[in-house]
């Protein structure tokens, strides 16, 4: 009996000197902190150069920052250095966002602070961020897409618009199916805020794709875009295109959800925030294609065309590229053309740091959108688009704005080429000819090879 008591005591100890060495370990683990100790020098990519941080760690912590070297524009990399004392509170870079103009400054010095030696020996991917005074929507939880269907879209195209309750201008496309007039392709809702809108950022604004999702969801708790989509996928789900009148109508009821009788129409429910442009636009639009599609197949054909658009090693870099070219069968001539770039529906998918603030967006609806090349991006498909109706070659393109580096800044302003002529021929020379083999567009001219 005395031997097993002292066998159980010895175990005693030992699991109570096990406890300690691990309770030992834990406090030595929490002294060492996340960052080794010492005085570091990390760098990272900024605009112009390489931004090269000292870095004072003690306890594991961040203590103390600066700058030791770089070659960035000098305003933009002191309005970007105001990120080091957050850095030091945080004790690391993570949740924090870019300096608004300053973006590419703000990331050099985030990445130069993920490079920090931690004491687990991990070195995390650094993920670029965008300027926090443009996203300001990491609490916004709205969830939409804008995404378009990749690859090609073809059939008959009908498309109507029309100015409804106090001049919004609603316009809504349909594509069918040649063959089968029944199957319904493509259903796409639009609408601009009336030309008087309240808010004058939004006047003559299209709201499909552009920040008005947003403003409004912050304000009302639901998207404009969320009632559209919502009613496209039943159209095209169903190949329904128009809808009995609710005969308990009440138009007082307004956005009462749980009210049976707000709609004015049977057989859909709408998503608060856009019933009354559903109702008042999109629904007697799409009646008004349907009977045209009764009484025959439409004289134009819509051909629609969307890729990724790359990078250099393949991966996606956030943006998608969209070309939609409407041909007349009897005169084999382009009547209608849009070219357009979307964004990411996730502000994480997109590479580039300055562009993440446009996710859900597009570059030619986007208000607030810079185009590199030092020209409205809007600008230049409006250009495009009149040359196509024109007459003018989907490839000999030169004339467009900024399809070439052009101009003196001091004298007259310029422009740069814009990438997105590359990616706009691209997509044109797949459409060009699947529209040759359907025998539906006349021969167009290559761009003359350069000199």
């Amino acid at each position: 009996m005395k031997t097993e008591l002292h066998f159980k005591k010895s175990l005693l100890v030992s699991a109570l000197a096990v406890a300690t060495l691990a309770l030992a370990g834990c406090a030595n683990t929490a002294a060492q902190g996340k960052y080794v100790d010492g005085v570091h020098q990390v760098s990272g990519k900024g605009k112009k150069s390489e931004i090269t941080l000292e870095v004072k760690v003690e306890q594991g912590k961040i203590s103390a920052m600066k700058t030791l070297s770089h070659k960035e524009t000098e305003s933009l990399y002191l309005n970007a250095e105001r990120l080091l004392p957050e850095i030091v509170s945080r004790n690391g870079h993570e949740g924090i966002d870019a300096i608004a103009g300053a973006t590419y400054s703000s990331n050099g010095i985030l990445k130069a602070v993920n490079d920090l030696p931690r004491v687990d020996g991990s070195k995390p991917e650094f993920q670029s961020v965008g300027p926090r005074s443009q996203t300001g929507d990491d609490d916004f939880k709205l969830k939409w897409s804008i995404q378009p269907r990749l690859g090609t879209v073809k059939g008959d195209y009908y498309f109507e618009e029309a100015r409804f309750r106090q001049g919004h201008m609603g316009s809504m496309l349909v594509v069918v199916d040649s063959n089968n007039r029944q199957d319904v392709l493509l259903a796409e809702f639009n609408e601009s805020g009336r030309p008087n809108y309240y808010t004058r950022l939004y006047q003559d604004v299209p709201k499909r794709m552009s920040e008005y999702n947003f403003s409004m969801g912050k304000k009302k708790g639901t998207a404009w875009v969320q009632s559209a989509l919502t009613m496209e996928k039943l159209m095209m789900e169903k190949d329904q295109l128009t809808f009995e009148l609710n005969p308990n109508y009440d138009p007082k009821l307004g956005n009462k959800l749980t009210e049976p009788n707000r709609l004015k129409y049977q057989g859909i429910d709408i998503v608060a925030g856009a019933s009354n442009s559903i109702q008042q636009s999109m629904i007697p639009l799409t009646a008004k294609i349907h009977s045209r599609i009764q009484t025959g197949a439409s004289p134009e054909v819509f051909y629609q065309q969307a890729e990724k658009i790359l990078d250099e090693k393949g991966r996606w870099t956030g943006v998608t590229a969209m070309l939609r070219v409407v041909v007349d069968k009897n005169t084999q001539k382009i009547t209608h053309a849009h070219y357009d770039e979307i964004f990411a529906d996730d502000k994480k998918e997109i590479q580039d740091a300055s562009l993440k603030a446009f996710y859900r967006q597009s570059k030619y609806h986007s208000i607030n959108y810079v185009e590199p090349a030092r020209i409205g991006f809007n600008v230049m498909i409006d250009a495009l688009e009149k040359h196509l109706e024109e007459g003018g070659s989907l490839f000999n393109i030169n004339d467009l704005p900024a399809a070439g580096d052009t101009g003196s800044y001091a004298q007259t302003g310029f422009t740069k080429r814009s990438d997105a002529w590359d990616n706009y021929l691209r997509l044109a020379g797949v459409l060009y000819q699947q529209m040759r083999t359907d025998g539906v567009i006349s021969e167009h001219a290559l761009a003359p090879a350069a000199k």
